[in-house]
């Protein structure tokens, strides 16, 4: 699955990417030609968007029953995936990195770090007290484990920063109508001024013109889109965690 720098990043690679199944190396190389390649940046964001789509519209489905063996997605959820290939499409004709593809330098251990997590960079000059968290998912356990590693790594990094950045199913952790952590997310931002909370303002925008009312915690801090954010965030020597 290894990509050339001078070749179109496949739609099959992206999806691999998306789905938490590239090698660290290959994950590294194409964060490094995100971070150099907007046209990637929004095809990455219009891939994850269908998929999200998708996902959406299948949990919505009623479970069959004995007089109904299949179900469809209504006419709005065709027409809205339609919209999100052609979207995909779109954005995905010609583009190609240019840019130098380096080594990106990986930090091996990262104070505060539990072990399994995998910190990346890209930059030669890696700051390690200034981390950026991602994370996607609303499973509990993935929203506590999320706020655990956040307050270790805000704990060991007095003068450092630490931002969790949170989209896609990952919004409820900032949600005030879906965090089973609101009291936890507040004591954390009294206690450590250093620990940023960020929501992708891309997965907002979604919600919002789907018709559901979103309303963040007041501790949360909303970023044009998540990919962005650790983007800029890796240019300036972050460290990149997914959690």
């Amino acid at each position: 699955m290894n990509e050339s720098k001078n070749e179109p990043v496949s739609r099959e690679h992206i999806n691999a990417y998306l789905d938490g199944e590239l090698a660290l190396e290959e994950r590294e190389h194409l964060l490094i030609r995100m971070a150099s390649d907007p046209n990637l940046r929004a095809e990455i964001c219009a891939q994850r968007t269908l998929k999200e789509q998708v996902r959406a519209a299948y949990d919505d489905l009623p479970r069959p029953n004995a007089s109904a063996t299949h179900r469809y997605l209504n006419a709005a959820w065709r027409q809205s995936l339609a919209a999100g290939v052609l979207l995909v499409l779109g954005l995905s004709g010609g583009w190609l990195a240019h840019d130098r593809l380096d080594q990106s330098p990986v930090v091996e251990r990262l104070a505060g770090l539990p072990a399994g997590l995998q910190p990346v960079t890209l930059s030669e000059r890696v700051d390690t007290q200034r981390v950026v968290l991602h994370l996607d998912s609303s499973a509990p356990e993935r929203l506590s484990a999320s706020l655990d590693v956040a307050e270790r790594l805000a704990r060991s990094r007095g003068q450092g920063q630490v931002e969790l950045v949170v989209n896609s199913f990952g919004l409820d952790l900032l949600r005030q109508d879906r965090s089973p952590e609101r009291a936890r997310i507040e004591r954390l931002a009294e206690r450590y001024p250093n620990l940023v909370f960020v929501a992708c303002g891309q997965t907002v925008a979604r919600l919002l013109r789907e018709g559901q009312p979103v309303v963040l915690l007041p501790e949360a801090r909303v970023a044009s889109s998540a990919i962005n954010e650790i983007m800029a965030r890796l240019r300036q020597g972050w460290v990149y965690v997914k959690v």
